[in-house]
């Protein structure tokens, strides 16, 4: 028998352009999750404050806020589940706390969380950075010079891709569901319908 999904916090993980945002679409589609895709909280306040410390601080303290409330308000939510979006530096141990911050929002109450990580080679991410729904939702990267330089610099400079089974490590011995994907040569659906199965989410 199926486990029923009651309500679920589901992080896809990875760099920019992997395919975060299109993935969380087409998850949305076919589960009772509704999305909120990383620069969803950053632009609000970008577009009052600009791209500094004060909008990232507020960005990420809006969303631990709505998770909390969604725990809190369980049986009266719009949906069952929060489909987030975000970039992680592994070697950044600010990034993984916030992971491990939101996760025991839910998990405290007896909720499930999923962190799947994508990754792609860099070629198909510089491609994917061009798309015109990337484009549409994200008005930051519009500038292909700045964004495209922004993909290559952060691949140089940070470490967004778990090495091994380090996201498995860190996080399944909180309870959390884990899984790696790499989506270079996969479609949002497949990679969808991947996660749905291996999870048991329908």
């Amino acid at each position: 028998m199926r486990r029923k999904l009651v309500m679920s916090l589901i992080v896809l993980i990875g760099a920019q352009a992997v395919g975060k945002m299109t993935v969380g679409k087409e998850l949305e589609k076919r589960i009772d999750g509704k999305l909120l895709f990383n620069h969803q909280t950053i632009d609000l306040f970008a577009n009052y404050l600009g791209y500094n410390h004060h909008t990232f601080s507020l960005s990420d303290s809006t969303r631990k806020e709505l998770f909390k409330a969604f725990v809190a308000n369980k049986g009266n939510n719009t949906t069952e589940s929060i489909i987030f979006t975000v970039l992680v530096a592994f070697n950044q141990a600010s990034d993984i706390d916030f992971l491990k911050e939101i996760a025991n929002t839910f998990l405290e109450e007896d909720e499930d969380v999923y962190f799947i990580e994508l990754v792609s080679n860099i070629s198909v991410r510089l491609e994917r950075n061009k798309q015109e729904s990337r484009l549409l939702a994200k008005p930051s990267k519009r500038d292909l010079v700045f964004s495209e330089n922004e993909v290559l610099t952060s691949y140089e400079k940070h470490q967004l891709e778990s090495k091994g089974n380090e996201l498995s490590a860190l996080f399944e011995p909180l309870g959390i569901h884990c899984l790696k994907i790499d989506n270079t040569s996969l479609s949002p659906e497949s990679v969808s319908e991947i996660i749905i199965e291996k999870f048991e989410l329908k």
